[in-house]
């Protein structure tokens, strides 16, 4: 646990509300909630899923909007990633809404690009830069076997029709509840619709940071949140060489558009250099499969007061 102690030298020390706050370190989301349940955790912001709709019922669990995306991250730099194509056909079969309707089910949005819902584009009183940009494939469950369709021609023309002679790779996700049951579901489609076989290797965080930092896996679990409210945050990661760049990703093109971006004035033209970068990482190159727009939900016991929350993720 980390624990926080009143500073008695503040000098608006009775303003600072308990003496102690305690933040316990915790990954088994059973066990939160039974902590949560027990009066041991005032707070907390992850849940069993088969939990989440008995206390979205209740109106218990919060749920807030939060700028981030979760997707699927492709080593591109190591066969059989190292093929859009391959990388594309995998996106394709994800079927997004049953991730978000039968697993996490808290509000999260089906993604159909990378940047999500919530930032302006260049006018500050206009439109969204993701409805600017639009999406680049269809999330509709009714355009799903369309989508697994062009998977399949994409797989075959990689080399790979029927998945026959596919090599087996391994999915690499962080231990948690929620994570193993959205692999899970991964697993199964790509098999079902792309008749390959992936393995799951769940880590602990800092091995698995690590491992992913590193590029020694084939597809990983990987997730992004704003660190400000602008595009820019989700897309100049992807430039070739960068420190969060962990598909290895290199495209000339891509980072001439973000430098073109990082250059210019003219809100107009930094925007439409972004949509060009996000459509390259995407519709050109579909470097990552994103799965969905975040959500953030919390449990809040009775006793506490004054919290306030920001779409950043800040409490």
């Amino acid at each position: 646990h980390i624990r926080l102690v009143k500073n008695e030298h503040y000098y608006n020390t009775e303003a600072l509300g308990p003496e102690t706050i305690t933040f316990r370190l915790m990954d088994d989301n059973n066990a939160i909630l039974n902590s949560f349940r027990n009066g041991e955790l005032q707070f907390i912001m992850s849940l069993p899923v088969d939990e989440i709709a008995a206390y979205l019922a209740s109106g218990q669990l919060q749920v807030k909007d939060y700028l981030g995306t979760y997707y699927v991250c492709f080593q591109t730099e190591k066969p059989p990633f190292d093929d859009a194509r391959v990388r594309k056909a995998f996106s394709l079969v994800i079927d997004r809404n049953y991730i978000v309707n039968q697993i996490t089910q808290t509000g999260q949005i089906p993604a159909d690009a990378y940047v999500p819902y919530g930032m302006r584009d260049a006018d500050p009183e206009g439109e969204d830069f993701r409805t600017v940009g639009g999406g680049y494939y269809s999330v509709a469950e009714e355009d799903y076997q369309k989508n697994c369709e062009e998977a399949r021609r994409l797989l075959a023309e990689a080399g790979y029709e029927g998945g026959a002679s596919f090599p087996v790779v391994e999915y690499l996700y962080n231990n948690s509840t929620n994570h193993k049951a959205i692999a899970e579901a991964l697993q199964q489609m790509w098999q079902k619709e792309l008749g390959v076989t992936v393995t799951l290797n769940n880590q602990e965080w800092g091995a698995f940071l690590q491992t992913r930092k590193e590029g020694n896996y084939s597809i990983a679990r990987n997730s992004w949140t704003a660190d400000y409210n602008d595009p820019m945050c989700f897309l100049d990661m992807w430039v070739t060489g960068g420190g969060n760049n962990d598909a290895q990703y290199s495209n000339a093109a891509y980072d001439a558009a973000i430098a073109a971006a990082k250059s210019t004035s003219d809100p107009a033209e930094r925007m439409k250099q972004m949509h060009e970068a996000e459509r390259i990482l995407m519709e050109e190159d579909a470097v990552l499969a994103p799965v969905y727009f975040y959500t953030q939900m919390y449990l809040l016991d009775e006793s506490l007061e004054g919290l306030y929350y920001t779409p950043l993720g800040y409490y």
